[in-house]
């Protein structure tokens, strides 16, 4: 055998067993600006911040301008400033103007100072809120103007017709006991 043939014959060899290697796992695409940001317990960060993706907050921004997809405040987080958010949940402090289109959850040792402007909002037992909070139909949920309108109608006359009938109900009990007493009366007079 030439050493032609022994070169060709072993490359073909080595070439079928790299084919039988399994293939390396893909290179994960990372698209500017979808990274999570996380800020830790013993950190103290100024500035702006962008991101599509989460930002958790266990140390301190100061001076903040947050944009993210999601912000999330730890018990020892604190974000002083504003943010435009998706959906937060805050279970730490939050003092400045904090808008999201969707839910904010504010967990039982959250302290909330500022502005909040979202279209649901989840309080629990024991936060401490001293913010001003609107509540704010999303476009998606509003359809056109004519439903919208109708939606603000219903909301409007929901509490209106809840107390009527509360009204109504605790009246009931005395009507009765008034129609019974002057039926009485009545049959009374009779003998």
């Amino acid at each position: 055998m030439t050493l032609n043939e022994q070169n060709s014959a072993m490359a073909g060899a080595g070439g079928g067993a790299a084919r039988r290697r399994p293939p390396e796992p893909p290179v994960r695409l990372v698209r500017p600006g979808n990274e999570d940001i996380t800020i830790g317990e013993n950190s103290v960060l100024e500035g702006s911040f962008d991101t599509r993706g989460a930002m958790f907050v266990d140390g301190a921004a100061i001076n903040a301008d947050l944009n993210a997809g999601f912000l999330s405040i730890g018990t020892c987080g604190r974000v002083e400033g504003q943010a435009r958010v998706e959906r937060a949940e805050i279970a730490g402090v939050f003092d400045g103007t904090l808008v999201a289109s969707g839910e904010v959850t504010l967990r039982a040792s959250a302290r909330v100072d500022g502005d909040i402007k979202c279209a649901r909002i989840v309080t629990h037992r024991g936060a401490v809120i001293a913010a001003q909070i609107r509540i704010v139909e999303t476009e998606a949920a509003s359809g056109d103007g004519v439903a919208a309108a109708l939606a603000g109608l219903q909301a409007a006359q929901g509490p209106m017709r809840r107390s009527i009938r509360r009204r109504f109900k605790r009246a009931l009990p005395l009507a009765w006991g008034a129609a019974l007493a002057f039926g009485l009366i009545g049959v009374r007079s009779i003998f």
